[in-house]
């Protein structure tokens, strides 16, 4: 059986009885010798836990930031669902990310939700530079499947999010 590399913790039951897989498993497969019976039934579970994915540290457009992923899907924030400067969006790491379907939304697509951090834009006014650290707000933000974006008007869209 295939156990893709995206998928940490697959589990397997034979019949209804729990099988450690993973001595099993050798490049991406795990494989199960048994004398096999007519009505044996095998059930593969792949757990898709949200998780947020780092660039490698030489990656230095990325540094400082994390991409969120869901099995197999990454994932991606759009100026439609978040608003403008998506580039002011501070993600805290104890953020508490869920996932869940929208029916409504592109025919149906599951969305990673949670609270983020604004920066607060309006307490700059015009100045350029200033030596204190940006007033920030929570604001709920959303995020769909990357092979979704751009189909509900232009706007800005980033997969890698400033980490707080």
């Amino acid at each position: 059986m295939r156990i893709p590399g995206w998928c940490r913790g697959a589990e397997v039951t034979i019949n209804g009885e729990n099988v450690d897989i993973a001595p099993l498993t050798k490049k991406g497969y795990a494989y199960i010798r048994r004398v096999w019976r007519q009505g044996d039934e095998i059930k593969l579970y792949f757990p898709m836990p949200i998780e947020r994915i780092k660039a490698h540290p030489q990656v230095r457009a990325n540094a400082g930031k994390v991409a969120l992923q869901r099995g197999p899907i990454v994932y991606c924030l759009e100026e439609v669902d978040n608003g403008p400067n998506l580039a002011n969006l501070f993600l805290p790491r104890d953020a508490k990310l869920e996932a869940h379907f929208e029916p409504d939304l592109l025919e149906g697509t599951v969305v990673i939700t949670g609270i983020a951090e604004r920066v607060d834009e309006s307490a700059w006014n015009d100045e350029l530079y200033r030596p204190i650290e940006p007033r920030t707000y929570e604001v709920s933000f959303r995020a769909i499947p990357y092979y979704a974006w751009c189909n509900r008007g232009e706007g800005e869209m980033t997969v890698w999010v400033n980490e707080k």
